[in-house]
């Protein structure tokens, strides 16, 4: 880091850390957390998941053609969409029957604009993902519990790293740091990884707002 400048991965926890607080205390996550979630809404959750991570796996192949420290950064396992599927396959779900909620509608098309005007940006949504794998353990095993689940299927998205989840998120962080972002481009992670707290956060109250009969 030089003079001031904080790295980039400090100022992203700290620049977050309230719209992270305000997600996680949603109702929806509560309920996701605890293993409470009506799991119609669990299902159309995980449909939402596969919606933005299968979109963002298609961009940022080409972003990192196109800028190294976008390769750097990136991992073939931030493609693996394998997780999600089996997921939802175990509740009868396909993937090209996901509808995207108003919320995911707009990020998959801030994506879309990102990767032609700022494909850099597109790792500021990526370390939200990536960072919702700490403690996900726990998440997936009271899930389980609570939708009477098997241990490799239904919620193997919250648990797809495994005993791996501690060394990948430490490389992911280290990774991100050596990259010598500036001031701007660590500006414009921000923004997005804000945009991507905040969706979840509209994710869960459009979830919540749906009668059973339609979710």
């Amino acid at each position: 880091m030089q003079g001031s400048q904080p790295l980039v991965m400090d100022a992203l926890r700290e620049s977050t850390k309230e719209l992270h607080a305000d997600t996680e205390g949603h109702q929806f996550q509560k309920d996701l957390g605890s293993g409470r979630v009506r799991q119609d809404l669990y299902v159309k959750y995980l449909g939402q998941l596969f919606l933005m991570h299968k979109h963002l796996a298609d961009l940022l192949p080409q972003a990192a053609a196109a800028d190294p420290r976008i390769a750097a950064v990136l991992a073939p396992y931030h493609s693996d969409l394998s997780a999600l599927v089996g997921d939802l396959g175990y509740f009868d779900a396909t993937t090209d029957s996901v509808v995207p909620l108003t919320a995911t509608t707009a990020l998959l098309s801030t994506m879309d604009e990102l990767a032609v005007r700022s494909p850099l940006s597109l790792l500021g949504l990526l370390y939200v993902l990536e960072g919702s794998t700490n403690g996900a353990k726990f998440m997936a095993k009271t899930l389980r519990k609570g939708l009477n689940l098997p241990e490799d299927r239904g919620a193997k998205y919250f648990d797809r790293y495994g005993d791996l989840q501690r060394e990948r998120w430490t490389n992911f962080k280290a990774t991100m740091n050596a990259q010598g972002f500036s001031q701007s481009e660590i500006d414009a992670l921000v923004v997005e990884a804000k945009r991507m707290f905040q969706t979840f956060f509209e994710i869960g109250c459009e979830l919540e707002a749906l009668p059973s009969a339609v979710a």
